[in-house]
């Protein structure tokens, strides 16, 4: 029994001829005809990508602008490493806009592994500051009252959102290097037709 080989049923010999079929001729492009596509593409991955970049930057800007109001907000704390934490957050924060914001750094200058840097860093801070504003928030030993506000969500919403918006960023550069990538690979398969 373990020596017989499966036969296959009529649905999946059918399957399978047509997962095999061969192209029509109408579906063969000529050389200009597989240029125009690839350029297509590209065009629609560009306008792609500039939609994306406004839509990021809108966020990164609006992150700032949470952050500066959160530096304010802990400024009169009697714990200064609030103000500290979010000061490095609001430096890191326009490392995430579209190069062309940047006057002063070329594009070429923030390379993938530093704007992962900055992601790491942007984490790292906002787990800090609600780890150590956690702590602050919980009543003393002795059963007194702590002397801080309790932590509520929209603090820990305030701490987190610069670091979920640079990885957003991240994930969409990631993405716009990764559909370049594709397309150069399409360009690479393109067929001569000439011959055929």
């Amino acid at each position: 029994m373990a020596g017989q080989a499966r036969k296959r049923t009529a649905a999946q010999r059918k399957q399978r001829d047509e997962d095999e079929e061969p192209l029509n001729p109408g579906e063969i492009l000529d050389n200009d005809g597989q240029d125009e596509q690839i350029q297509l593409l590209r065009e629609k991955n560009i306008n792609d990508n500039k939609q994306a970049h406004i839509a990021l930057d809108l966020g990164v800007l609006t992150a700032f602008v949470i952050t500066v109001l959160q530096f304010f907000d802990h400024i009169k704390s009697p714990n200064p490493i609030f103000c500290i934490l979010a000061i490095i957050q609001a430096v890191l924060l326009p490392f995430s806009l579209t190069p062309s914001w940047i006057s002063y750094v070329t594009p070429t200058q923030i390379t993938p592994d530093i704007h992962l840097y900055s992601l790491s860093i942007q984490l790292t801070v906002s787990l800090c500051a609600i780890s150590i504003r956690y702590q602050h928030s919980l009543p003393y030993q002795g059963g007194g009252q702590a002397s801080m506000l309790a932590l509520e969500m929209g603090e820990i919403a305030r701490w987190i959102m610069p670091a979920l918006v640079v990885g957003a960023v991240d994930v969409q550069r990631r993405g716009e290097r990764q559909a370049e990538e594709k397309l150069v690979l399409l360009e690479q398969m393109k067929y001569d037709l000439k011959g055929a």
